[in-house]
C-alpha cells in the first residue's frame, strides 16, 4: 500500500510540474503556422538606391510572413532621400550609405508601391 501511495505521489507530481512549465512558456502561434508550413521565421531583402533608380524594382514577399525590408541609398543627386509605403504607413528617411531596415508582415495579397519621398521613383512589393 505504501509504495503504490508512493508511486501515485511521483506521478501527482510530475504532472503537476509539467503543467507549471508548459503555462510559463510563451506561446508564438504565428511562430507555430510557420512551422508547420515551413516558412522562414523573417523574409529578408535588400533594395539598392542607384544612379538608375531601386534595384531591384520588385520584390516578391509571402504574405504573412514577418518582413525585413533593406534599404540602401548609394548616390547623394537623387531626390530620393526617403523611402514611403503608404499602404504600410510606413515613411522612413534614407541617409546615404546607411542601411535602413524596414520591419512589417505583409498582411494582404497584391502589389502595393514604395515610392521617394515626392514619389517620383517607384518599385513594387509583390505579396503572395
Amino acid at each position: 500500500m505504501r509504495i503504490r501511495s508512493f508511486g501515485k505521489a511521483i506521478v501527482e507530481t510530475a504532472v503537476m510540474l509539467l503543467l507549471a512549465t508548459s503555462l510559463c512558456l510563451p506561446i508564438d502561434v504565428h511562430a507555430q503556422r510557420r512551422a508547420k508550413r515551413k516558412l522562414p521565421p523573417v523574409q529578408r531583402v535588400t533594395v539598392a538606391l542607384t544612379e538608375k533608380g531601386y534595384e531591384p524594382t520588385s520584390l516578391k514577399l509571402r504574405r504573412g510572413v514577418p518582413a525585413q525590408v533593406t534599404f540602401i541609398r548609394k548616390v547623394s543627386a537623387t531626390c530620393a532621400t526617403q523611402i514611403v509605403l503608404l499602404d504600410y504607413a510606413i515613411k522612413r528617411d534614407l541617409p546615404l550609405n546607411e542601411p535602413i531596415v524596414l520591419s512589417f508582415t505583409p498582411k494582404k495579397s497584391g502589389t502595393f508601391s514604395f515610392t521617394c519621398g515626392m514619389g517620383m521613383l517607384r518599385g513594387a512589393l509583390v505579396v503572395h
